[in-house]
């Protein structure tokens, strides 16, 4: 198998050709990805050996950043949309096999959570959101940035966006951004999952399961007109040549100004406060 991995992207075409493209956890190992049967795409784990492949191929690298790893089932649940519905999509999965060359690394463990219905039934989730797609020229340089998750068609064209960004000179990648923003028209979000309405009803009982609920629940077409908001964002950021100190300052900008969850967390701004805390013990008065 490491003979196959060895050969990066064309490894996955040589191994199809002797064992088909079967699920099979050795084709889950050569492309470094679970389920790799449903998009058959390579993805490197060592950015530097991206760089490399990228400059000799001269494509921009999708590097995806998440919580947990690709190579696993419990990912966070914007990798597992990802693998399971975005990158098998025909046009998405021609793109990113075609024109860019692929790359994951993980910011931290995912975080999980206990849904305990009371009657012995449990529910083991974990928390929806919280990766980005970066794009780096083939020097490895970022010139855009994708928070969270899009539809098929949104993210389909902002990756065809993103490589004219990554093709562009260096002193107009500024001016690239700043009339990217607002190209997506934001329309009002759809109306929340009966669970979020419902914890609505009551407002101190909302405040603290809100967070939760977001993190549990999936809604594509809402997420994507918040995200596209967000990308808004790096747009602006981006034309206002704002400084990250690398790819590494810009993955902890995004999850601390655009996802609320900065990295330096231990909780990843998941622990609200208990809005009924205990009272102080009762002063007794003296005798």
């Amino acid at each position: 198998m490491q003979t196959f991995r060895s050969m990066g992207p064309a490894g996955v075409t040589a191994f199809v050709r002797q064992h088909g493209s079967f699920a099979s956890p050795a084709l889950d190992a050569l492309c470094a990805q679970k389920d790799a049967h449903t998009a058959l795409l390579y993805w490197f784990t060592d950015l530097d050996a991206a760089i490399v492949e990228a400059r000799r191929t001269k494509r921009p690298i999708l590097s995806l950043r998440l919580l947990g790893r690709l190579d696993e089932e419990l990912s966070c649940a914007n990798s597992r949309f990802f693998r399971k519905l975005l990158y098998p999509d025909p046009q998405i999965n021609r793109l990113l096999r075609d024109q860019f060359v692929l790359h994951w690394e993980s910011v931290r463990p995912v975080p999980k959570v206990v849904i305990d219905f009371g009657d012995g039934r449990r529910v083991e989730k974990t928390i929806t959101g919280n990766s980005a797609h970066l794009v780096l020229d083939p020097r490895g340089r970022p010139v855009d940035a994708l928070p969270g998750l899009f539809t098929r068609d949104v993210f389909h064209s902002l990756l065809a966006q993103a490589r004219t960004f990554a093709e562009a000179p260096a002193r107009e990648l500024y001016a690239f951004h700043a009339r990217a923003r607002g190209r997506f028209p934001l329309t009002p979000a759809p109306a929340p999952s009966r669970a979020v309405a419902a914890s609505r009803i009551a407002m101190t009982k909302h405040m603290v399961e809100a967070p939760l609920l977001r993190a549990v629940t999936m809604d594509v077409d809402a997420d994507t007109m918040e995200n596209l908001g967000l990308h808004d964002r790096v747009h602006e950021a981006f034309a206002e040549r704002t400084e990250w100190a690398g790819i590494a300052g810009l993955v902890e900008w995004m999850y601390a100004e655009l996802f609320q969850m900065p990295l330096w967390d231990p909780a990843l701004g998941l622990d609200t406060p208990d809005p009924f805390p205990m009272p102080p013990p009762l002063m007794r008065a003296s005798a």
